[in-house]
């Protein structure tokens, strides 16, 4: 949502603080909340199958997570984790949607965020369905760059503590071949990794893998 919506929300909710690694929610629960990242960085994933966890977004400083449940009244369709300490502002689903009824823009700032996930998600089934690993490892990667890059000389480091595990399920591999696809970026000079930290040179050159 815009940064005026996000304000609004911060505004009228209530503060609550999470440590890193706690849960805010869990999929199945009841949708009694919309949540606004005042700091601190919340993963978004649901379980497969399988049993594994599938991570789909990331959340960062003036974005919102739980909309979905407040606009229809389902239970959650996904989990929120803190990946770092965050502190957050919980808005009551009444109130959120109180809030959509007097202020319209606010209902079309949301329409559009929501319209921007959708093409999200319809570009990594595509990718899921037609790309190679490397192709949709360095198509996450650079997205991570573009929304929580930070340039460091010259470089982008992303700033968001993630593990090999947390990039394979978010792009539907296994661990090994997200390892191995990870080797050939950084062995082609496209990304440079640490614990739980990936930096970018060229983020454009890595895009263009990705294309």
């Amino acid at each position: 949502m815009s940064a005026g919506a996000h304000a609004r929300i911060v505004e009228l909710g209530t503060p609550l603080r999470r440590p890193s690694g706690a849960t805010i929610f869990n999929e199945g629960d009841s949708s009694t909340s919309v949540y606004a990242i005042v700091s601190g960085r919340v993963r978004i994933e649901v379980s497969t199958p399988s049993g594994n966890r599938l991570v789909i977004a990331a959340k960062g400083p003036g974005e919102i997570f739980g909309e979905f449940g407040a606009l229809d009244g389902a239970p959650r369709s996904a989990s929120a984790l803190a990946v770092e300490p965050v502190f957050l502002v919980q808005l009551a689903t009444a109130g959120f949607l109180e809030l959509l009824e007097r202020e319209p823009t606010l209902s079309v700032s949301l329409l559009q965020t929501l319209s921007g996930q959708l093409r999200q998600a319809v570009r990594r089934v595509t990718l899921r369905n037609s790309a190679d690993t490397t192709t949709r490892l360095a198509h996450r990667l650079a997205d991570l760059a573009d929304r929580f890059g930070e340039y460091n000389d010259e470089t982008i480091d992303i700033e968001l503590t993630i593990t090999q595990d947390d990039l394979a399920g978010w792009i539907g591999a296994t661990r090994e071949s997200t390892a191995r696809s990870l080797r050939s970026l950084r062995e082609r000079g496209l990304v440079t990794t640490g614990r739980k930290r990936i930096s970018v040179p060229d983020v454009e050159a890595l895009r263009r893998v990705s294309s």
